[in-house]
């Protein structure tokens, strides 16, 4: 008896249209959604370290071209110092380097996740001041726990803030020198060399060794304030991925105006004694005309009963008139109010006249002045603007002099080098006479390149 047939689905056997390949690998990020997310500078180092390149390279041939900043590039007055310095830090914030440096990374691996890596999503009610560390500080019992386990080594973005004193996971303060003897520098937060958990000075292991005191180096209100500081800023960070309400700075401004009205009798100066900071700095965040820094908006965050994220999302509705009063602990020294200095304009001004007669050689500059005075530059001008005009151009005049002269010098250095290996029957190539100059690189200096090729048509080498 024949066997009735069974109907099959056809096949469609047209190949599907593979995705575009990325130019990078398609690294995924540590820890997202969570509150030990990863920075982006440490992204970027794991990144150079998964192509076997240095993180100069990655920076140089992938980034600076999608940034459009050729000063990175050009082989002489190379911007990458600057860069690395005062730069590189700014890749984990809220403006324009961090905007840049997400949209670079993600066009060349193809992901699209990694605003989330930076303080990118809450930039509307953060304040850039003080809000990054200058250099790197790090958990070294992290490290090490990390490394005994085999997981990923990285950098979370948590350590990048200045505000985070404190290690959660082992109770201890962060490092933030080299421990390895005779460096013991500081670690920069992105380097040529960069790589996670490596100081790139001396490329040694910033983790602990076995017996190492990893007791807390803070008084007991220390702790308990670092330890309610970095639950709040993992919360922040955790929900930078998630985050379904986006954050309003008007928000901010409604919760302080409805504290003060409610809870300090409709008078802004006392919630200004209570954080502390200036009347002024008050009035500012409530017309919206400044945003607080981080630690201002943890510190109004824990007056009112509440967290950021919840202050940053729903506003007055967050605020928490039932929770108990609990004093705050004080300011950090280096954060503490200093009396205002009344500013002397006849004083000033004479000051500023003895300057420019006296003659000075080389000129001071203008922020040289200021800080001999005890002033920052702009109330200088602010009450001497002609004076301080006449400081600063005498300034760059000699600052232009001292300039030509400088290239002067290099032109005179290399017509010598020409003429001293001509001397010797040696071809004078650019290789030749960088080695007999001071700075062997000024030989890619236009100036010095104009000069070798002038001296060579003098002694009829080149046409």
């Amino acid at each position: 008896m024949a066997k009735p047939l069974i109907a099959c689905d056809l096949w469609d056997l047209t190949l599907p249209t593979p995705p575009p390949h990325s130019r990078l690998y398609c690294l995924p990020p540590v820890g997202l959604g969570t509150a030990d997310v990863e920075s982006l500078t440490g992204y970027l180092a794991r990144l150079a370290q998964a192509h076997s390149v240095r993180t100069r390279i990655l920076v140089l041939h992938e980034l600076a071209p999608l940034w459009g900043r050729g000063r990175l590039c050009q082989p002489v007055n190379n911007g990458l110092s600057a860069f690395w310095k005062s730069e590189a830090p700014a890749l984990n914030g809220t403006r324009r380097w961090a905007c840049d440096g997400v949209q670079a990374l993600e066009t060349l691996t193809g992901r699209r996740d990694l605003r989330a890596l930076t303080l990118l999503p809450w930039a509307v009610g953060l304040s850039s001041h003080g809000l990054l560390r200058r250099h790197q500080a790090w958990c070294p019992a992290c490290y090490a726990a990390w490394q005994q386990s085999g997981q990923t080594i990285y950098e979370p973005l948590v350590w990048a803030l200045e505000i985070v004193q404190f290690c959660p996971h082992h109770q201890r303060q962060l490092s933030d020198r080299c421990p390895r003897a005779p460096c013991r520098q500081r670690v920069p937060v992105l380097a040529p060399g960069s790589r996670p958990g490596y100081c790139p000075r001396c490329d040694g292991w910033l983790g602990s060794e076995p017996g190492t005191d990893l007791r807390p180096a803070f008084a007991p209100a220390q702790l308990a304030w670092q330890a309610w500081v970095v639950e709040q800023v993992g919360a922040l960070l955790a929900s930078a991925a998630t985050a379904t309400t986006l954050p309003r700075w008007q928000n901010l401004a409604e919760a302080i105006n409805l504290y003060i009205e409610r809870a300090c009798g409709d008078q802004a100066a006392t919630l200004a004694r209570r954080v502390p900071v200036s009347c002024s700095a008050v009035s500012s965040w409530r017309q919206g005309r400044h945003k607080p820094e981080l630690e201002m908006l943890l510190r109004l965050a824990h007056l009112f009963g509440t967290s950021p994220v919840r202050l940053l999302t729903e506003g007055a509705a967050a605020v928490n008139f039932a929770h108990p009063a609990v004093p705050l602990p004080a300011l950090a020294p280096g954060k503490a109010r200093r009396p205002r200095r009344p500013f002397n304009a006849p004083a000033t001004r004479q000051a500023l006249e003895a300057v420019l007669a006296r003659e000075e050689q080389p000129p001071p500059s203008l922020r040289q002045v200021a800080r001999r005075l005890g002033y920052v530059v702009s109330p200088l001008y602010r009450h001497c603007a002609d004076l301080c005009a006449a400081i600063s151009a005498r300034y760059m005049a000699a600052e232009k002099a001292r300039g030509q002269a400088r290239l002067h010098r290099l032109a005179t250095e290399v017509r010598q080098a020409v003429v001293q290996l001509h001397a010797q029957d040696k071809y004078p190539s650019a290789g030749r006479v960088a080695t007999l100059l001071s700075a062997p690189g000024a030989i890619r200096h236009p100036v010095a390149l104009a000069a070798r090729r002038e001296a060579l048509r003098q002694l009829g080498c080149e046409s």
